[in-house]
């Protein structure tokens, strides 16, 4: 199967010879940090070798609560915010038929998500659509006290109950959250929710190789051992003995700052052609945003649907300020 790979060629024009080649002792350190736990938010570095770690046991663990889901619901609601949820949604949306909410096939319940707004309009019209459905919730929150989710839980829990009764809601309401403290972690355990935790080391943006992500995605009907398989083979292909001009995220970096430092490049647009892109775009501004937005510097992270947003924000990017690097 063909990974991944990287063309910085086009960028290349904006640079001085070498440039690329300059950064990599920056990188290497950087790299080498992450590894040693040196670096600033050394606490939160689980997600480094999160694909290797995980155990057949797990994933098979994931799917029987996944199976269960699919079995019992007919949509299930995935409530959560930020990295709760745009991890999910982004592999759910980019593999998914873009028009499966029509086609109602029945072999894969339909997810949707909540809690990632307060906006009533839309709340109302999910309760209004779950009425007459068998649904479950899976609730993702380390704390359980984030407003919007918080909110959306308790009005889906209720619904949940009143549809299907206490009893049966317990089977379908499934709980991601803290390993023992906070008000999720509590509910969760006086109504006897499955649980599964949300380990202390992974932040929330990264988290979509842990149950937050994959229990979702499963339930949609796709297959999480290949997906961190593949996230494995990934983690070995940028790993700390790959040479830096082998490693794709090596020289990403590399361009990254090389185009921020040299050329004034202070705003990175993510450009796809494919619309089921659209949420891996909104994931990757989240990814990128919550980590270099320090310290009254990084680069911006925009994003754009093409070729549709050619015929809104085309004009801007082909003659306007030239600040922006494009990444496709």
């Amino acid at each position: 199967m063909k990974s991944i790979s990287l063309n910085i060629t086009k960028a290349a024009q904006f640079l001085s010879e070498g440039a690329v080649k300059a950064y990599e002792p920056q990188v290497i350190a950087a790299q080498q940090a992450l590894e040693n736990g040196t670096c600033p938010g050394n606490d939160f570095l689980g997600w480094l070798h999160l694909p290797s770690s995980i155990t057949p046991e797990f994933i098979a663990e994931l799917q029987s609560v996944a199976n269960t889901l699919r079995e019992k619901c007919e949509v299930v609601v995935v409530a959560g915010i930020g990295g709760s949820y745009l991890g999910a949604r982004a592999v759910i949306e980019a593999l998914s038929n873009s028009f499966a909410w029509l086609v109602g096939d029945k072999k894969n319940p339909t997810v949707v998500f909540a809690g990632n707004n307060i906006g009533e309009d839309y709340l109302a019209e999910l309760t209004s659509y779950l009425k007459d459905k068998k649904f479950g919730v899976i609730n993702i929150s380390k704390s359980g006290t984030t407003t919007e989710t918080a909110l959306a839980f308790r009005l889906l829990k209720k619904q949940c109950e009143d549809q299907r009764g206490k009893e049966e809601a317990k089977d379908v309401i499934v709980a991601i959250t803290d390993a023992h403290k906070g008000a999720a972690r509590a509910a969760a355990t006086k109504e006897g929710y499955k649980t599964f935790v949300i380990p202390d080391n992974v932040g929330g943006r990264f988290s979509v190789l842990t149950p937050v992500g994959l229990l979702p995605i499963a339930v949609a009907g796709f297959d999480i051992k290949a997906l961190v398989g593949g996230a494995a083979d990934m983690e070995k292909a940028t790993g700390k003995d790959v040479p830096f001009d082998q490693n794709p995220a090596a020289i990403y970096a590399a361009v990254r700052n090389a185009l921020y430092a040299e050329s004034g490049k202070k705003i990175e647009i993510l450009v796809n052609y494919q619309p089921k892109l659209h949420y891996m775009s909104e994931w990757w501004k989240q990814l990128y945003g919550e980590s270099e937005g320090k310290d009254g510097k990084g680069i911006f992270p925009a994003s754009c649907d093409f070729t549709t947003d050619l015929h809104s924000m085309g004009q801007w990017i082909q003659e306007g300020e030239r600040t922006i690097f494009e990444t496709v």
